[in-house]
């Protein structure tokens, strides 16, 4: 007897519930979607070329994010599940603003010697998950700015033309922000 007015209680409240429209088009706040198969001319829709080999732009309905390429394992340390991303919702100012988050443009810098010297002293002195003994040959910065007209910068460190790591700053570099990238095949 107490499950039937538990259930009679469950389906007279959900009876009660007034459904909400699923698209803005529907006159009520619904959910803002991006079209990855028709993007806005402000979308961008590829990596610079110099970043071609370990990376490419995945789109996804909520959000754009940068991902591995084929052929390119990334890892956390001490992970071999987790997978790393750079999602466009990542800078801080863009926390707690609704709506898609998308790239809308990209600068990619090939740092010289001093600046790549200076950028390992300065994340080894500065995150704990930054164990590289050695400075990287090369880091590439990448500036990724996002549709509210944020930015985060994303430095790709190579030991080699196979291995590496990222640090992502939001602008600030966090322990939590730093992954390894390796070629795999």
């Amino acid at each position: 007897m107490l499950f039937v007015r538990l259930s009679l209680g469950l389906v007279l409240s959900l009876a009660s519930v007034q459904a909400m429209p699923h698209s803005e088009t529907e006159g009520g706040a619904g959910y803002a979607v991006i079209d990855c198969e028709h993007p806005a001319a402000n979308v961008a829709t590829a990596l610079p070329p110099a970043l071609a080999s370990p990376a490419h732009l995945q789109c996804t309905p909520g959000f754009q994010q940068i991902v591995s390429n084929d052929g390119w394992s990334w890892r956390y340390p001490g992970s071999f599940f987790d997978r790393p991303f750079i999602p466009a919702y990542a800078p801080k100012l863009s926390h707690g603003k609704g709506g898609p988050r998308f790239f809308t443009g990209f600068e990619a810098q090939d740092l010289g010697g001093a600046e790549v010297s200076a950028l390992h002293e300065r994340f080894a002195r500065e995150l704990p998950t930054y164990r590289q003994q050695a400075a990287p040959e090369r880091i590439l910065k990448l500036v990724a700015i996002n549709d509210l007209g944020h930015a985060l910068d994303a430095y790709f460190g190579f030991r080699s033309e196979r291995e590496g790591w990222v640090v992502l700053c939001t602008p600030d570099c966090a322990p939590e922000n730093f992954f390894l990238i390796e070629k795999t095949e």
